[in-house]
């Protein structure tokens, strides 16, 4: 999948639509890997960093820790960081291309692999359309970044927005919970008003009498 050949720019097409839409039932997982496999060796690394890193931002954390287990220790490959992901995965298909028909042939990351070669398609494509001054230099610059990523059904295109959604809806529950506690107190000042009022109306005299006690 790299160097860009018009001849394959249905191919192309075909993986971008797929990651679009989410479905990739008429996608060869086998050979997604191949295009990845050719797009590991060419492309420049920056621009392989930036791919990955959106697509792990994008993978459910489940499958993130899979893959990070199935990458060999020395590439350092961090669940938890998507950055270390990125290098580990580029260093790695480079240094043992082999290794990506193997790891990725995984049941459970076999779809993982079809959804980031449709996301290097999206690239690819609108690469090209920016460097042939198809008047789309926007599409890439500005709308690519903010458009739905539908590879894995993710509300959010990055890790910020996801971060924003937690930061939310942590807020909105601290809320609530200040919210019933102010309920609670609110409720057990009302039993000790009515407690009180209930004594006062039932045994006057009892309260009357206690206060003298104390004097």
């Amino acid at each position: 999948m790299w160097p860009f050949d018009n001849n394959q720019q249905h191919v192309y097409q075909q993986y971008a639509q797929a990651y679009d839409t989410g479905n990739f039932d008429a996608l060869d997982p086998m050979q997604a890997i191949n295009h990845l496999r050719q797009f590991i060796l060419g492309a420049p690394p920056e621009m392989q960093q930036n791919i990955y890193q959106q697509h792990f931002e994008q993978m459910p954390y489940e499958q993130r820790a899979l893959l990070a287990q199935q990458i060999p220790p020395q590439y350092g490959a961090n669940p938890n960081d998507t950055w270390s992901m990125s290098q580990g995965l580029m260093r790695m298909g480079q240094e043992q291309p082999h290794l990506l028909q193997r790891i990725f042939s995984h049941p459970l990351l076999l779809g993982s692999a079809v959804v980031l070669t449709g996301l290097v398609a999206k690239h690819m494509l609108a690469h090209h359309q920016q460097y042939q001054g198809g008047g789309n230099q926007q599409y890439y610059n500005n709308g690519f970044q903010q458009q739905q990523p539908y590879g894995y059904q993710q509300p959010y295109s990055n890790q910020q927005g996801y971060q924003d959604q937690q930061y939310m809806q942590q807020e909105l529950r601290q809320e609530r919970s200040r919210e019933q506690e102010l309920r609670r107190e609110l409720r057990q000042e009302e039993r000790e008003i009515e407690r009180m009022e209930g004594d006062g109306y039932q045994n006057p005299e009892h309260h009357h009498h206690h206060h003298r006690e104390e004097y």
